[in-house]
């Protein structure tokens, strides 16, 4: 396992290493919420660069030299990856409203919970989009943003990587995480 991390941190294709076992320079499963019993031991997400691709999109992936128009991933943990719309339209929303708090599709199931009056049967993840919806309050949620980092040091050179995170209340959202091995300069 530590050999394998060790070519994926000097690699140019890793954005994000990930281990179940603590390991110098990696992040733990449990800050992207993989940490389970029959969950891997590695996870990398590839790296990525805010470059455009061939059709002008940004958030080109470092290994897309080889993959024909058409033929996309989600494999990274850009912000052109993580970030998508959600439009929610009918009486329980108010119009025209852009709502700019974190958000994802952990929450879609106690929104729509909330709306149809019915209590969870347990506990669960997300939270109701109260912001965007009639009859509650229209003040945006208080995000508090932090980004962690981890670097390992080898003789040919550091290898350091990122994650960006916000959390409203209890509920965690992750933004971006990349990395990258900068070799030493040899004199």
């Amino acid at each position: 396992m530590q050999r394998l991390v060790e070519l994926l941190q000097r690699s140019n294709y890793a954005g994000v290493v990930l281990t179940r076992k603590p390991m110098p320079g990696t992040f733990p499963l449990n800050k992207v919420f993989i940490d389970t019993p029959n969950g891997p031991d590695v996870v990398m997400a590839f790296r990525w660069t805010q470059e455009k691709n061939e059709f002008g999109v940004p958030g080109l992936i470092e290994s897309d030299w080889n993959r024909q128009a058409g033929k996309g991933t989600h494999a990274t943990l850009s912000r052109f990856d993580m970030h998508n719309i959600l439009f929610a339209v009918g009486p329980d929303f108010r119009k025209g409203v852009v709502d700019s708090s974190p958000t994802g599709n952990i929450d879609l199931a106690p929104t729509i919970l909330r709306i149809l009056n019915l209590a969870p049967p347990q506990p669960m993840d997300g939270r109701v989009l109260t912001e965007a919806m009639t009859g509650e309050s229209e003040e945006q949620p208080k995000a508090f943003d932090e980004t962690i980092e981890a670097m390992k040091d080898f003789s040919s050179g550091t290898w350091r990587q990122y994650l960006s995170q916000s959390r409203v209340g209890t509920t965690v959202y992750l933004n971006e995480g990349n990395g990258g091995f900068t070799a030493k300069l040899e004199k």
